[in-house]
């Protein structure tokens, strides 16, 4: 059975499923209803908040579990019954580009673990799976390849993803990825966590706050939390945040409102810039955004008319579906899976 995972730093995406990348432990199941699985004798129950950010995936065992949670997931959508005999799966999994060849092979042999049989419990539900191989791909090209037919037909262009904790770009040559040229920027985001949330105060101006510019959407909520927070007394959530990107309806009063505008158009010139310092001028090149952090970003993207020709890949689960689509392509060239 084929299943793919996209291992994003805010949410993890399937082809069918979206879940936030947090989780609690405890020794026992919880009290209120919610999305549970025991493996090892603890109860991982799933939580709006997301995990510390990890460049390594790999360190400890959470993303493994988030892992199990989005197999089970697929399991129960493709209505697999429960089962004590193994279910061999192949596992297919991303990274970024920019990181993907110094990790793809330790993440890889993270979810392997030399094929051993795991036994878990999802909402009542007993599973037995055996990993018995994953592939990697460099995510961002993944999801260009769900939108080949139309990519194709540029001779030259970039996509650019705009996730959780990281952004990056790479360049497509006719629809086909190019890793030599590629980057991401991700360095040093929990000391800009700790500097934003030491450092800023009524005073001072909101560019000290992209001042280390780190990308990622979840730097930018964090660093609008706090600037209100020190400004207004007041403790946003991600969705209050997102409200006000999306030109939703709020509650926010107008003055709040406006300081996440312009602290989001900040980032977005701030972006633009560190992409302009690589070559890539988002004024006169054709940008293909992808990530969740795009789709976020995307009327602010537009509105602002810096970006010349962009290209919204607008389905979330894109690099999963991706990844299956590069593997049929493998499998068909070799005739074997």
């Amino acid at each position: 059975m084929i299943i793919s995972v996209d291992h994003g730093n805010k949410s993890i995406k399937t082809p069918n499923a979206l879940f936030t990348s947090g989780l609690i432990v405890s020794e026992g199941l919880q009290g209120f209803k919610t999305d549970y699985i025991c493996w090892n004798n603890k109860y991982y129950t799933l939580t709006e908040q997301r995990i510390a950010y990890l460049r390594d995936k790999t360190e400890d065992e959470r993303f493994y579990v988030l892992t199990l949670f989005a197999i089970a997931k697929e399991l129960e959508r493709r209505k697999v019954p429960e089962t004590l005999a193994p279910i061999d799966i192949t596992l297919l999994v991303g990274l970024p580009p920019a990181h993907y060849e110094q990790l793809h092979s330790r993440f890889e042999q993270y979810f392997l673990r030399r094929r051993e049989i795991v036994d878990f419990e999802y909402n009542g539900k007993y599973y037995s799976i055996r990993v018995s191989k994953v592939l990697s791909y460099p995510q961002a090209f993944a999801a260009a390849v769900t939108q080949f037919g139309t990519l194709k037909a540029h001779s030259v262009a970039y996509i650019i993803d705009i996730g959780g904790f990281t952004a990056g770009y790479l360049l497509l040559r006719n629809g086909e990825g190019d890793l030599s040229i590629c980057d991401s920027l991700e360095n040093g985001v929990i000391l800009l966590y700790n500097r934003i949330k030491s450092r800023v105060a009524a005073e001072q101006d909101f560019l000290a706050v992209v001042e280390s510019f780190e990308k990622g959407v979840i730097t930018l909520y964090n660093g609008i939390a706090s600037k209100c927070n020190a400004l207004y007394a007041r403790i946003l959530e991600d969705c209050d945040i997102d409200e006000v990107i999306r030109n939703q309806p709020t509650v926010l009063p107008g003055e709040v409102q406006q300081l996440i505008r312009t602290m989001t158009n900040d980032f977005l010139t701030e972006f633009y810039n560190f992409l302009r310092e690589r070559g890539v001028d988002v004024s006169t090149s054709k940008c293909v955004f992808a990530g969740g952090g795009s789709l976020l970003l995307r009327g602010m993207i537009e509105r602002g008319n810096k970006v010349a020709f962009p290209i919204f890949i607008e389905d979330i689960h894109a690099n999963a579906r991706g990844y299956e689509l590069l593997y049929q392509s493998e499998v068909a060239a070799n005739g074997q899976q």
